[in-house]
């Protein structure tokens, strides 16, 4: 009730007194403390947890949680505050010992130090041994002496000065003789907490798994164990993956909940790896680019002041890494699908110089957009990796790990289960809305049938402030319609970002721009509620919506965001996207709307995840990807409880309604983690039927995935004569689904092109090799097998047919399809003079926009209703206009995307995808094409690409943005400051030697850009 500011008149009374029950908790955690204690003195062989610990029916553990979950609700509620620091001491003890060392963290960082008189000294021992705090014990009590004596003892093992295990375990057992003997009740309970917490301190211990687990010494180890930042213990995922050999270079799927500890048990496999001697390079392959930065930021951390180079490949096609420096050291890089296939093709002698290669969100085989691609970088590294080289795939949810696992590594049980490893808890709680007043009614997570108890009169009506000449009442939240869950979800928010940080969950890009419109509206008309602004960090929020205004004017998200209610959806631009996250991650920001990047791996520390829809866009969310979303509420090591809100009342009010359970339905499957679907292989999804509803299908001959060598027009031409013979076909829908496959099967002619020599007389045997090697085959029956031969052997007539090995070079090496690859190909060779022309005449962008227009896919770009503006759009993006004017621009000359006004957010569309992706990648191909035939033309279009990547020409500017700073008006503003910078080593000098200066320009953005400074100074 507390925590939902509920009035005290609507208290639900306590059918039992909670105070019964503190007999019963302490009872429990005393017992299991004894237990431990005894195996810890006695020496018992195997873990110092009893026998019967992990029994699945009234499991010791389970009653240990039992007991920390009761002093942790004993406290929330504050139901007797003389008590506080006693339960939190408890309440921190058994969460230690039931193995939630995040949340038996969170609650020691927030205890007070208990009084002396209390154990008579020993919970102040218990306390800092919690706490990892090394004292000294200050005061004079019975056991200080001899907890400053411990506390020495753990200090001196923990920090390698000496191996004081037996010392520590003979102390503790003189201490537990002592107090049995002679001391009070309380005493004996700490006593035993005290021992136990030791035993199970040593057991867990870095320095007692890792040499082990990695067959290395302790003193391989050292450097890093004496590093302020690395873990002194190991949660039990980074314990159960040095259970199953990975630090000693096995193999494996790992299945791991979102924030168990994935980034330390990546950091731990890649120590190992780099120690054991098995390679100097080591790739993580991560499927978003701001996952990748999310990795990187946090392994720089983990690796600073060491000789280990950590490159973060950027997305560009064009081979910008230093290949040579990258293996001359230990070097991670870490890299999106779409790059390292490209890199591999470029430089295929790489791949047999990667000693581990970690695939981080592993499951991301699906969907044509890039599951082919991330498939088919599996299937070439199967193959061409070294036969020793280590192979990980980590995801939180892979419904059919064993299987991946079988397809991947060669062993379908070489799956290390994240059964058992949920960090924190999670409450689920749905919103009622039935009488004048809403409610909360939590069900058990397990069971959403089962009703656990509810926060009565929660969600209240209030009139909003009304605006001259307005007579109509306005009102927040409203009730009933299609908006009623975005309303309710938002006055939740509202209502609770006082307790903790808040994300509200939002189906599309447009419901989060809705969102924040309606915050910015209901704050304008003086709501009632508190402003998330209140509870951040006042001035970094100023700074962010600087950050806004300067590149989305003064739009909705500009005015949400002054308000402390920042967005994070795929079109913020990337800048602002990175800003977001960090004041999230810091503290600095407690509400953000986001939509499904908040489950794509981003580290948010988020309290409460409030669901207002359960659909992304037009499809179902999946029960994986929503079990990965839930994993962002209540981290580890930040929380001890995660909220999970849905704000849609129809969801529970209306579950008893035949007609209109299906929402009730389709959320219960959606919490139930056993629904989890399984991988599946995009490349399959070539042989399925199109749908457009359940009764209108079409089922389409094998022969029509001939489409190596498709064009647009030959795709519109295959659109027309089905519509022609199918009336009820939709044109958009279907041409989607065909160009869909035609985008696979090109994939697949690239991924043939690089691995078949079509000169060989075993060419044919090869093919059909390359065919079985792919997770398709692994999962198909033998009908598609079948089939799946039959498209591949197809698609290699029409690469064989094509031309010469030059050519078939051409599509290995290019991302483009390999029709507008030739067609490219002849028009810069008939045109190259052309070209040094107008890049002499400084028109480069002119003359091969021209061109290459034609070959844009981006439906950003063609969507849009006057086409002739597209390049007067470029070029306000290469001078480095906002994305608000270019935006207003478009609207001036009365553009639209099919029939809707252009946006900030359409523009970040246009300008970050259309232009800095698709356009750039075609750029980049172009470039590659003149390579060999003029080395000048070919700088010329390498920088053309750059700028379009970035949307900045100047040198400055560019410079600064390729370094770190990814934001057009940060790069701009220190370009203006630094104009001599040229290059990334010139922005590292500036960052080194001028902090002052440089600090000088990014006091006015936010707080992320001084942290690229700060890393890019070291």
């Amino acid at each position: 009730m507390h925590e939902f500011r509920a009035a005290e008149e609507d208290y639900v009374a306590f059918r039992r007194a909670p105070e019964t029950l503190v007999p019963l908790a302490v009872g429990i955690l005393h017992d299991a403390a004894g237990a431990i204690s005894d195996r810890f003195i006695d020496r018992a062989e195997g873990p110092v947890i009893p026998s019967a610990w992990e029994e699945d029916a009234g499991s010791i553990r389970q009653m240990v949680r039992f007991s920390a979950s009761f002093f942790d609700a004993f406290l929330e509620a504050q139901l007797n505050v003389e008590l506080t620091t006693e339960f939190s001491l408890l309440c921190a003890a058994s969460y230690y010992l039931e193995d939630s060392v995040g949340s038996a963290v969170v609650v020691a960082r927030r205890t007070e130090a208990p009084p002396l008189e209390l154990g008579h000294g020993l919970a102040r021992v218990a306390w800092h041994i919690l706490r990892g705090d090394t004292g000294p014990i200050g005061g004079a009590s019975q056991h200080t002496a001899f907890g400053n004596r411990l506390l020495n003892a753990l200090t001196g093992h923990f920090s390698l000065e000496a191996d004081a295990e037996e010392e520590i375990r003979a102390m503790c057992a003189e201490l537990r003789a002592s107090v049995y003997d002679n001391g009070s009740a309380r005493e004996v309970v700490y006593a035993d907490a005290v021992t136990a917490l030791c035993a199970r301190k040593l057991e867990h211990a870095a320095r007692t798994i890792l040499p082990p687990s990695s067959g290395l010494p302790l003193a391989s180890w050292t450097e890093a164990l004496r590093k302020p930042r690395f873990p002194k213990e190991l949660w039990p995922a980074q314990r159960r993956i040095a259970e199953a050999g990975l630090l000693r270079g096995n193999s494996g799927v790992v299945q791991m909940p979102t924030s168990a500890g994935k980034t330390r048990a990546t950091e731990l496999i890649i120590r190992s790896a780099f120690l054991l001697g098995h390679s100097n390079l080591a790739v993580i392959v991560a499927p978003f680019r701001s996952l990748c930065h999310d990795i990187r930021s946090d392994l720089l951390g983990a690796f600073a002041g060491e000789d280990v180079v950590l490159d973060e490949a950027s997305d560009s096609f064009l081979l910008d890494v230093d290949i040579a420096g990258m293996l001359a050291q230990r070097s991670v890089l870490i890299v999106t699908p779409e790059k390292m296939l490209y890199m591999l093709r470029r430089a295929p002698e790489l791949a047999e110089r990667i000693g581990l290669v970690i695939y981080d969100e592993g499951h991301q085989f699906e969907g044509f957009a890039r599951g082919p691609t991330y498939e088919l970088l599996l299937s070439s590294l199967r193959m061409t990796l070294a036969p020793d080289a280590q192979v990980v795939l980590i995801s939180a949810v892979i419904g059919n790990a064993p299987v991946i696992a079988e397809w991947l590594i060669g062993h379908a049980n070489s799956v290390i289960s994240g059964e058992g490893l949920l960090p924190t808890t999670k409450s689920i709680a749905f919103a009622s809305w039935q009488h004048e007043r809403g409610l909360l009614q939590y069900v058990s997570p397990d069971d959403p049938e089962q009703e656990e108890f509810f926060v009565p009169k929660i969600v209240t009506q209030t009139n909003l402030a009304l605006k001259p000449r307005e007579r109509a009442v306005r009102i927040f939240p409203e009730r009933g319609g299609t908006g009623e869950s975005a309303e309710v979800g938002l006055y939740l928010g509202l209502h609770l970002v006082e307790r903790g940080s808040v994300a509200l969950f939002s189906g599309t890009k447009e419901g989060v721009i809705s969102l924040c419109g309606r915050a910015a509206e209901i704050f304008d008309r003086a709501v009632a509620l508190p402003r998330p602004l209140d509870v951040s960090n006042a001035a970094e929020i100023a700074r962010l919506t600087h950050l806004a205004r300067l590149n989305l004017g003064a739009d909705h998200v500009t005015q949400a965001s002054a308000l402390g209610i920042l967005a994070h959806h795929g079109n913020t631009p990337q800048g602002l996207r990175l800003s977001v996250e960090y004041a999230m991650k810091e503290g600095h920001a407690k509400f953000v709307v986001c939509t499904s990047t908040l489950a794509q791996g981003v580290n948010f520390p988020i309290r409460y995840l409030i669901v207002s829809a359960t659909q992304q866009g037009k499809e179902k969310i999946k029960v994986r990807d929503f079990h990965n979303l839930m994993g962002r509420a209540g981290r580890a090591g930040m929380h001890t409880e995660g909220s999970v809100i849905f704000s849609a009342p129809a969801i529970y009010d209306q579950r008893g309604n035949r007609n209109e359970r299906w929402r009730w339905d389709a959320t219960k499957n959606l919490l139930d983690p056993t629904r989890a679907e399984p991988s599946h292989s995009s490349i399959l999804g070539l042989f399925d039927d199109y749908e457009q509803t359940q009764r209108l299908k079409l089922t389409l001959q094998i022969g029509w995935l001939d489409l190596a060598f498709a064009t647009h027009a030959d795709i519109d031409a295959a659109v027309a004569s089905v519509k022609q013979r199918f009336g009820w076909v939709d044109v958009d829908t279907f041409k989607t689904f065909v160009a869909d496959r035609a985008r696979a099967i090109q994939s697949i002619a690239a991924y043939l092109a690089a691995y078949v020599d079509f000169t060989s007389d075993q060419a044919g045997e090869r093919i059909d090799e390359l065919t079985r090697n792919t997770l398709a085959w692994h999962l198909a029956d033998d009908a598609t097998r079948d089939n799946l031969l039959e498209v591949f052997r197809t698609t290699a007539r029409a690469i064989e047919d094509a031309g010469d090995d030059a050519l078939r070079a051409l599509i290995r090496k290019s991302p483009l399809p390999p029709a507008s690859v030739f067609a490219l190909r002849d028009w810069t060779n008939a045109n190259i003079q052309a070209l040094r022309d107008a890049a002499g005449r400084g028109e480069l962008v002119d003359t091969v926009y021209a061109e290459v227009r034609q070959y844009v896919t981006s439906k950003a770009l063609s969507k849009l209703t006057d086409q002739s503006q597209i390049l007067p759009s470029l070029k306000s993006w290469l001078a480095g206009q906002s994305f608000d004017s270019i935006g207003q621009a478009l609207r001036a000359a009365n553009v639209r995307i099919s029939n809707r006004h252009i946006t900030a957010n359409h523009a970040v569309a246009i300008c970050e995808g259309g232009f800095g992706f698709d356009l750039a990648m075609i750029v980049a191909s172009v470039a590659d094409l003149v390579e060999a035939v003029d080395a000048d033309l070919y700088e010329s279009l390498t920088l053309l690409q750059r700028q379009i990547k970035n949307g900045l020409s100047n040198a400055a500017a560019l410079a600064f943005c390729e370094a770190g700073f990814k934001d057009r008006a940060v790069a701009q503003a220190l370009a203006a400051a630094f104009g001599g910078v040229t290059d990334r080593v010139a922005v590292r000098r500036v960052c080194r030697t001028q902090r002052d200066e440089l600090n000088t320009v990014l006091d006015a953005f936010p707080a992320y850009f001084r942290s690229v400074a700060e890393e890019l100074g070291h």
